[in-house]
């Protein structure tokens, strides 16, 4: 997924309009705009710090995903990698105990 499309994706998520999106980060909309289609390849890391305390995203979020998708060999290996991504990080490790819990469960059948 491309830098814009997250973004895109994200602020969808939030249910916030561009214009709503661009005000709580304190940029113009058409900044937003620009970044989503692609014609401003990334925010500056201001607005990217910004970005991760308002929202309580992960630092790791910006991190360009094509490599860990490039490894994942399955569909649902790409479905499970998204979800996760939407664990809030000071959570992920208690997920990641649900599931080798629930893989140890499944071995015994």
């Amino acid at each position: 997924m491309q830098y814009g499309e997250k973004i895109r994706e994200l602020r969808e998520k939030l249910g916030l309009s561009q214009s709503e999106f661009a005000q709580k980060l304190g940029v113009h909309k058409q900044m937003i705009s620009d970044v989503e289609r692609g014609k401003q390849k990334r925010f500056n890391p201001q607005i990217e710090k910004r970005l991760v305390e308002l929202f309580d995203l992960p630092q790791e979020w910006f991190v360009q995903e094509q490599s860990l998708k490039d490894e994942c060999k399955s569909p649902e290996e790409e479905i499970l990698l998204k979800y996760f991504r939407q664990i809030p990080a000071q959570n992920r490790l208690q997920a990641l105990a649900c599931i080798l819990q629930c893989l140890a469960e499944h071995s015994k059948t």
